[in-house]
């Protein structure tokens, strides 16, 4: 499995080690500390890549390099100067795994589901007993879909996702296992990367039942992003350390370059090697996709990648207009585009008793559309929070 290029962000240097040339890369990374975790006074030491870093009750953070790791002065954030060699390919390796084994392999990898948030992969397997039955859902899209994982999977881990469907039909010999990958005439539309929602257009089971078996573990749900690290772990030895940040670009007019962009990057890692690499235009980035709200900031002050929260870069020419609200219009859009009919019309027009919520999988859509820049979105939050 070969990684892309290093970002020139990084110092490259050569040094003589026992008359060989080596290349060695130096970077620091800045990794924030989960809060309420308990830090141990051992800081600064050597890490090495794949070392715990701190273990909190739902996620365990790891050393994403060699190098000297220290707390920043406020105990926030992990420093880490990397003075080690950085590998730039990982070999497959056909392996076989037992029940307590895959267990231990997802706790050494730090591996976490990207479909559930805060849920190590771990704890979510450790629900599902091998003597029960149970439906085992491999879907062929992330959240949003922000990039085309399942092509990914197919043409460069092949193997490794044939072997993964044979050991979890062995690890859970009495579950169902559906395979979505299979699946003729795949066209993505969001929603249909939102869990829920894949099992309901998949199975016909309601949004509400289909809650109901996830969150009562009768559903193992993994999506393709998922997938791809659990592989990288199992068949590859590589630790959740690195994402995908996939990198999209609008203009001053709103349109949305389709061109896709990525970048497979190292917790820590500083992004200030983006504006450095790209046309001088984009003034204004946001971690947030279109269907989600927007948090804009600078270009040149990105901060530090967090692979449990960066998936995706929107970067503007300009600064996203923030729409003022205007009176309904009676256009309704909103219940025209909602993927499972949950009536949100209902809350613009403060009938909250009409709006069905235990339907609604708050994938944005309603918000996105609506011409009078209703934030109905907020209002569905505050509709489930009561």
């Amino acid at each position: 499995m070969l990684f892309p290029r290093l970002p020139r962000a990084f110092t490259r240097k050569f040094h003589k080690i026992e008359n060989k040339r080596e290349r060695t890369i130096q970077g620091n990374f800045l990794i924030p500390v989960p809060p309420g975790s308990e830090i141990p006074n051992v800081f600064p030491k050597r890490v090495e890549l794949g070392e715990v870093l701190v273990e909190t009750g739902s996620l365990r953070i790891l050393a994403p390099v060699n190098g000297v790791a220290s707390l920043t002065e406020s105990r926030s954030h992990f420093q880490i100067k990397q003075d080690g060699g950085w590998r730039t390919q990982s070999p497959y390796s056909s392996k076989s795994y037992t029940y307590e084994e895959l267990l231990n392999t997802f706790q050494k990898g730090a591996l976490a589901s990207l479909d559930f948030p805060s849920v190590s992969l771990q704890t979510y397997f450790s629900y599902f007993s091998s003597q029960k039955e149970f439906n085992i859902i491999l879907s062929p899209y992330s959240r949003y879909n922000h990039l085309d994982f399942k092509e990914m999977i197919e043409s460069e881990m092949a193997d490794a996702f044939s072997q993964f469907g044979a050991l979890l039909q062995s690890v859970f010999p009495k579950a169902v296992l559906q395979n979505y990958f299979l699946a003729e005439k795949l066209e993505y539309k969001h929603p249909d990367g939102i869990p829920e929602y894949l099992i309901h257009t998949k199975m016909g089971l309601g949004i509400e039942e289909a809650n109901h078996s996830l969150r009562h573990c009768e559903l193992l749900y993994l999506g393709a992003e998922t997938i791809f690290h659990i592989l990288r772990m199992l068949y590859y030895g590589e630790p959740f350390t690195r994402r995908h940040l996939s990198v999209c670009l609008v203009d001053k007019k709103g349109r949305l370059d389709t061109e896709p962009r990525q970048f497979l990057l190292t917790n820590g890692q500083a992004l200030d090697f983006i504006p450095q690499n790209i046309d001088q235009r984009y003034k204004v980035a946001s971690f947030q996709g279109m269907f989600e709200p927007i948090q804009s900031v600078e270009i040149h002050s990105l901060g530090n990648f967090n692979i449990y929260e960066h998936y995706n870069l929107t970067l503007y020419e300009r600064l996203p207009v923030i729409r003022n609200e205007f009176a309904c219009i009676d256009c309704y859009e909103c219940n025209t585009y909602c993927p499972t009919k949950a009536n949100p019309l209902a809350l613009v027009k403060t009938r909250e008793d009409e709006f069905l919520k235990s339907s609604c999988i708050e994938c944005g859509i309603c918000t996105l559309y609506c011409p009078s820049g209703i934030d109905i979105r907020a209002r569905i939050l505050e509709a489930k929070e009561s």
